[in-house]
């Protein structure tokens, strides 16, 4: 595997005497960086559904001024659709699956471009759509990069710290 950047550590791969470990920013040793975590969902989430986590429970997130800033503290990406109360594997640093009910403005990714938080909950955008720019006059209460198109259906997770926005 080559080295990884989880919650915004770095994660750097090393094989001494035949066993592979991993240096997180370069200090401390573990024995293997898991790229996915399973919570609760805390409501109904669908496959590739950008969400925060609440305690124990994964939420949908949003960008959308107005509301709690922890909503737009993306930790990555449901794995599948899931049911309130039901156990979800979220994506934290690899490739996630993305479908058009999580995109605004378009049907599929387009690769080579970067997506951010949306405004609405669950779903991600480009910084400039047909639905409007990400600023704060248009409804946005954060910018929140969550990753790069790789593919029309996927998405290379590389979470960065939200940007709070102010008019």
């Amino acid at each position: 595997m080559t080295d990884r950047a989880i919650f915004n550590r770095r994660y750097t791969s090393f094989t001494p005497g035949g066993q592979q470990v991993w240096l997180v920013n370069g200090t401390s040793v573990t024995t293997s960086a898991s790229t996915t975590q399973t919570f609760t969902a805390g409501a109904t989430l669908l496959q590739g559904a950008p969400v925060y986590v609440s305690g124990t429970y994964a939420l949908p997130a949003s960008a959308a001024s107005g509301i709690a800033a922890v909503n737009y503290n993306v930790i990555g990406f449901a794995t599948e659709s899931v049911s309130s109360g039901s156990g979800v594997a979220v994506v934290l640093d690899d490739t996630a699956i993305v479908g058009s009910a999580n995109l605004v403005g378009e049907t599929q990714l387009t690769p080579g471009q970067y997506y951010y938080l949306a405004k609405y909950t669950g779903q991600i955008t480009q910084y400039a759509t047909a639905s409007g720019t990400i600023t704060a006059s248009g409804g946005y209460g954060a910018l929140v990069n969550v990753g790069l198109a790789l593919s029309t259906t996927e998405l290379q997770v590389e979470i960065e710290p939200p940007v709070t926005l102010t008019a």
